[in-house]
């Protein structure tokens, strides 16, 4: 114990003395002031023991008012793991692609509010039905728009059995440096419903993906719309302890 830094020292002392009672939820730690004194220490080296506590999710600070008592122990924090961002929302078994249509596009005013892009933005357009398993039925109806320097993708050997979004990573080597995923349901129109083979304007879920690349620009949107009865996702959450720094081996 002698050899841990003052810090963590005093972290663990306040951590015991907030589980033991002396300090119940709801109630303040002594001043930085006063527990300065207490511990004999400078006002940095008692903010990183508080940074501690906060990070742990034992006490919230706040400017004039001090460090408040909000937990005795610290929160389960439930994980989901992915090893790739094609994971999020990605489809079990064997997938591949029909293609439908490639073509040079403009966003008009109605696509750029719907993929949130500038208006008259330059897109190539690939749009198809994916399917399941080598189902008759489509799974969904799947729009990529994505800039047109990568058009070239579609010369890919593995075009047609890829994620798109990996493609573009093996032949630009560009970099997914964010996806971000968005889930809403709408109707299908009719001649979407007529595509994918499914009841008229049947309802369908929209799963909407986003690729930001190395320079920070979007480099591609992906919106895939499933018939309500042909996709289900499910996802586990696993019960992980919050990593402390006073677990931590030095």
């Amino acid at each position: 114990m002698r050899n841990l830094p003052i810090h963590q020292l005093i972290s663990n002392q306040l951590r015991a003395e907030i589980q033991q009672g002396k300090f119940p939820i709801g109630s303040r730690l002594p001043t930085e002031e006063e527990l300065c004194i207490t511990f004999k220490t400078s006002r940095p080296t008692l903010r990183q023991a508080l940074s501690t506590l906060s990070n742990e999710g034992l006490i919230v600070r706040r400017p004039r008012t001090g460090s408040t008592i909000i937990a005795t122990e610290m929160p389960v924090v439930l994980s989901h793991a992915v090893n790739t961002v094609n994971e999020l929302l990605d489809y079990p078994g064997v997938l591949t692609r029909q293609i439908l249509e490639t073509s040079l596009i403009k966003a008009d005013a109605l696509l750029a509010q719907k993929i949130q892009c500038e208006l008259h933005q330059e897109w190539f357009r690939i749009t198809s039905l994916r399917f399941q398993n080598h189902a008759s039925l489509p799974l969904c109806l799947t729009t990529y728009y994505i800039l047109p320097k990568f058009a070239d993708v579609v010369k890919h050997p593995k075009y047609l059995t890829k994620p798109i979004s990996e493609l573009i990573v093996d032949m630009y080597s560009e970099v997914i440096e964010k996806a971000r995923v968005e889930v809403y349901s709408q109707q299908l129109s009719s001649e979407e419903s007529k595509t994918l083979k499914a009841k008229d304007r049947t309802s369908a879920l929209v799963v909407a993906r986003t690729y930001t690349g190395k320079d920070k620009r979007v480099f591609q949107i992906t919106i895939s719309s499933h018939p309500e009865d042909r996709y289900r996702y499910s996802f586990e959450l696993k019960r992980e302890p919050r990593i402390n720094s006073h677990n931590l081996k030095k």
